[in-house]
């Protein structure tokens, strides 16, 4: 179940790998997509349901840039059906439990505490089977506030007009912009 643990940690930066507790070794599908249903959460702009792809979070060229980060992790608590794990990256302290529902479902509680402030998130992880043809590594409900926020945001990117002053590389920033506004509008298909 690592491909799980990385994506549960997959906001932080990775230096260490995450233990892989007890309860994930008798979970089935530790690839495919997830459902993560966001039940509490400190921020309001979270979205309050989508959908990972762990196949493609395997594949994102930023798990190489984590290596540097110098987070670390513990184990605090390790049976089949319950786990606590501790992090710290830059600062901040996170303890993470998880809790199994079912076969395919866990509940998942995070604190954290660090220079901005305390933090606290509930969200429920199931697992759906594999992944779409050509499923994004993040997929939200298309009608969602977040997916218009994101539509309004890619509406207005020119890549053109925001690479102008690009002498040398222009085409190439033209090209990252492009890709950057395509990967965007693929959360909320």
């Amino acid at each position: 179940m690592k491909i799980l643990l990385l994506a549960l940690f997959a906001t932080s930066a990775m230096a260490e790998t995450p233990p892989v507790p007890k309860m994930f070794k008798g979970m089935q599908g530790q690839k495919g997509q997830y459902q993560i249903d966001i039940l509490e959460a400190a921020g309001k702009s979270a979205p309050q349901k989508m959908t990972i792809c762990t196949d493609n979070l395997m594949k994102s060229p930023a798990q190489g840039a984590r290596a540097d980060s110098g987070c670390t992790y513990k184990l605090l608590k390790d049976t089949a059906d319950e786990a606590v794990v501790e992090s710290t990256c830059n600062g901040r302290t996170s303890t993470i439990g998880f809790k199994r529902e079912s076969a395919n479902s866990l509940l998942m509680s995070m604190q954290s505490a660090g220079p901005k402030g305390p933090q606290t998130m509930k969200m429920r992880y199931t697992h759906l089977g594999a992944c779409r043809e050509g499923q994004g590594t993040v997929s939200m409900d298309q009608n969602s506030d977040q997916c218009k926020q994101i539509r309004q945001q890619a509406a207005q990117m020119d890549p053109a007009k925001q690479c102008a002053n690009q002498t040398a590389d222009r085409a190439v920033c033209e090209k990252s912009m492009r890709q950057m506004r395509d990967r965007m509008l693929g959360a909320c298909k």
